[in-house]
């Protein structure tokens, strides 16, 4: 019976002595892992690329979470946040994402609807906190009281002195306000454009008086059937306010604010 051999492979001297003299020497402290020796293995079986090739870039794996549409710039958002008339919609579109809640409260606080006395208490409450995740006192930038003129009274606007941001103004026909409550809302509303107090005849001089040394930028002025303001606050205004453009009162008035400017 035949034995097996084992045959044992001949390397050729030639062979080994080309590859030595070739090849240069390694160095004592070279790194033996296949890892890092060349940048892909042609020796590895898996194929296994450099740790530099693996790494993942987290950044990159965060934006591929976010959906496209909060992506969106914010102009665009505003844009189309602004298309949609009703209050309810707005709240819901703060609620998707903290993209979506930044760029809707501004919307929604611009001109808050105070239309109902529940509505007018939510705004009130909202405005006087100070631990809220938004600034509403900030965002409020128009406040029409006028259609709960009859329940308005210088205790109901307290709550708005914090708005120091507010441009227009309109308190028609709110005549329980008197001058104390007037006066509390213009203090410090360095931004005011418009004011509209028709219809309130408690209202004095003083109250005129506190518009021109708070409100600088004041453009509009509304001060129909307003019996208890004469000529001397008038004057004050019209002097103070240099941007003023329009203003709604007699033609007896209103000649004598052209001759006071």
């Amino acid at each position: 019976m035949a034995q097996l051999r084992e045959t044992t492979p001949q390397v050729s001297e030639t062979a080994s002595v080309s590859s030595t003299s070739t090849s240069p020497e390694r160095a004592v402290y070279d790194d033996t892992d296949f890892f890092t020796t060349q940048r892909n293995d042609s020796q590895s079986s898996l194929g296994v690329a450099s740790l530099r090739d693996m790494t993942m870039s987290p950044s990159h794996d965060i934006e591929d979470r976010i959906p496209p549409v909060s992506r969106l710039p914010s102009e665009l958002l505003i844009a189309c946040f602004a298309k949609l008339s009703a209050s309810m919609d707005l709240r819901n579109c703060m609620l998707v994402s903290k993209t979506w809640s930044s760029n809707a409260v501004d919307l929604l606080w611009h001109r808050p609807l105070c239309t109902t006395w529940p509505k007018l208490q939510n705004v009130a409450k909202s405005v006087q906190e100070t631990t809220s995740y938004y600034p509403y006192r900030s965002l409020v930038k128009r406040l029409n009281l006028s259609n709960l003129s009859d329940e308005i009274n210088d205790g109901t606007v307290q709550p708005f002195v914090h708005c120091k941001r507010i441009e227009r103004l309109t308190l028609t026909g709110c005549k329980a306000l008197t001058d104390h409550g007037v006066t509390t809302v213009v203090n410090g509303s360095n931004n005011l454009l418009a004011l509209d107090i028709t219809g309130l005849d408690a209202v004095t001089d003083h109250a005129l008086k506190a518009v021109a040394g708070n409100c600088p930028r004041l453009q509009g002025l509304n001060i129909t059937n307003c019996s208890k303001v004469t000529d001397e606050s008038l004057a004050v205004v019209a002097r103070s306010c240099r941007h003023l453009k329009r203003v709604s009162t007699p033609l007896r008035v209103l000649r004598f604010l052209l001759t006071c400017r």
